[in-house]
C-alpha cells in the first residue's frame, strides 16, 4: 500500500509539472484596414500548420487567448489568402498592423511583449548587417588599390572569413530560443545548410532545447531521411486512398512497388505527372509491380471560379483510367510527405521493404528502363 501511495504522488507531482509548464499567452492588436472581419490564428508545428482559433475583429481590434509550454511561430490570416507570421510567448501581447502588411512574412517591429519575436528580429537585424559587411568587403577586394596590397587583402579576407560564421555562432549562443530550431529547419527546408549541418546543430539543441517542437521535427527529419537515403529502408506508409481505403504498406504481398512522388499545384502543370502515371502504370503492370502516386498537395494550392471573384482548392478525383494507388497528403498529413524536400521521387522498393532504385529527375523514359534493369518480369 505504502508503494502504491508513494507511485500515485510521483504520478500526480509529475502530472502537475507537466500543466504548470503550459502558460497563458494573449495577443491583443489592430488591424488597420479592416472592420469587422475574421482573423484566424494558425501554429506552425515544421511538420504542419494547425489551426488553433478564430475571432471576428471589432473595429480591427482583436484578443486571442491560449495556453502553451513554449513559443512558436503562428500565422494570422485574413480573407483573400492573406497571412502573417509572429512569434508567440506564453505572455501577453500586442499587435499593432495595417492589413496591406499582410504578405505570408514575418512582421517586423509591429509585435510587442514576445521574447521570442524580440529573438527573432534581433537574429534578422544582425544578420542584415553581417551580410552589409561582407559586401562591403567584396566590393572593396574589387578594387586595384586592395587587390595590389596583399597585406590589406589577407586582412579581409581573413574579416570575411569571420563574418561567415555569424549564423553558426548565432544558433550556439542562442540555442536554447526556439527561435533557432525554427531558423535551422528554414535554413535546411530552404537547401541552405545540409544534413550534415543539422545533424552538428543538433548535438547543441537537443542539449539547450530537447523538448522544443522545432526540435523535435529536426530529429524525425534527420531520422527518415538517414532511413531513407543511408539505409535505403522505406518508411511505413499507412493511409487512406482517394477511393477510400486503408492502405498499408506494412501489409505488403506485392513482390514490388514502385511509390511515385509528386507535388501537386494547377491542373496544367499537373498534366505531366498523370501522363507519366498513365505510361507507368502499363510498364508496372507488365512487371508486376504495385504503383502508388503520393500527391504532395496543400490548402494553398487555391484556384479562380469562373466569373466569380471566389477560389476553390485543387483536390485530385477519382479516375476510373487510373489503375493505381492514388495517395493524397493534404499539408503533410502522410509522415513520410513531411520530412522529404519537394521535389519529385520515385522509390522502387521489394517486398521487405528495402529500397532498390531512386530516381529524383523527373524523366519517365528514364525511369521505365531503370524498372526493367532491377525487375524481373514475373
Amino acid at each position: 500500500m505504502k508503494k502504491l501511495f508513494i507511485a500515485f504522488l510521483f504520478l500526480s507531482i509529475n502530472i502537475l509539472n507537466t500543466y504548470s509548464q503550459e502558460k497563458e499567452f494573449v495577443l491583443t492588436g489592430m488591424i488597420g484596414g479592416i472592420q469587422n472581419e475574421t482573423l484566424f490564428l494558425y501554429q506552425e508545428t515544421g511538420e504542419n500548420v494547425i489551426l488553433l482559433d478564430s475571432v471576428i475583429t471589432k473595429n480591427g481590434e482583436f484578443q486571442f487567448t491560449g495556453k502553451t509550454d513554449h513559443a512558436f511561430v503562428a500565422q494570422l490570416g485574413l480573407s483573400k489568402n492573406r497571412r502573417a507570421k509572429i512569434f508567440i510567448s506564453p505572455s501577453k501581447m500586442n499587435l499593432l498592423v495595417h492589413k496591406d502588411e499582410f504578405k505570408h512574412n514575418f512582421l517586423i517591429k509591429k509585435l510587442t511583449g514576445s521574447e521570442a519575436q524580440s529573438r527573432y528580429e534581433d537574429f534578422q537585424d544582425k544578420l542584415q548587417k553581417n551580410n552589409q559587411q561582407k559586401l562591403k568587403i567584396a566590393n572593396d577586394l574589387e578594387l586595384p588599390e586592395v587587390n595590389s596590397d596583399s597585406i590589406k587583402k589577407k586582412m579581409l579576407l581573413a574579416e570575411y572569413k569571420r563574418l561567415n560564421k555569424f549564423k553558426k555562432e548565432y544558433f550556439h549562443n542562442y540555442a536554447s530560443s526556439p527561435v533557432v530550431s525554427y531558423l535551422i529547419f528554414q535554413e535546411y527546408f530552404g537547401a541552405k545548410c545540409s544534413l550534415d549541418d543539422v545533424k552538428i546543430y543538433l548535438k547543441t539543441l537537443n542539449t539547450a532545447n530537447p523538448n522544443g517542437i522545432y526540435v523535435q521535427n529536426l530529429n524525425k527529419r534527420v531520422e527518415t531521411i538517414e532511413q531513407i537515403f543511408t539505409r535505403n529502408e522505406f518508411p511505413d506508409l499507412s493511409s487512406t486512398t482517394l477511393k477510400g481505403q486503408e492502405y498499408n504498406f506494412a501489409d505488403r504481398k506485392a513482390q514490388y512497388y514502385l511509390f511515385y512522388i509528386w507535388r501537386a499545384w494547377t491542373p496544367d502543370k499537373n498534366e505531366p505527372n498523370y501522363l507519366a502515371l498513365d505510361q507507368l502504370q502499363t510498364s508496372c503492370k507488365e512487371n508486376g509491380i504495385e504503383l502508388v502516386s503520393l500527391i504532395r498537395n496543400s490548402s494553398y494550392n487555391l484556384l479562380p471560379v469562373p466569373e466569380t471573384k471566389k477560389w476553390k482548392q485543387w483536390r485530385p478525383t477519382i479516375d476510373p483510367s487510373h489503375k493505381y494507388i492514388e495517395i493524397e497528403s493534404i499539408d503533410n498529413s502522410v509522415d513520410l510527405i513531411k520530412y522529404l524536400d519537394r521535389q519529385f521521387h520515385a522509390f522502387l522498393v521489394n517486398r521487405e521493404g528495402k529500397i532498390i532504385y531512386h530516381q529524383d529527375i523527373f524523366d519517365t523514359d528514364l525511369l521505365i528502363s531503370e524498372l526493367t534493369k532491377f525487375v524481373s518480369k514475373p
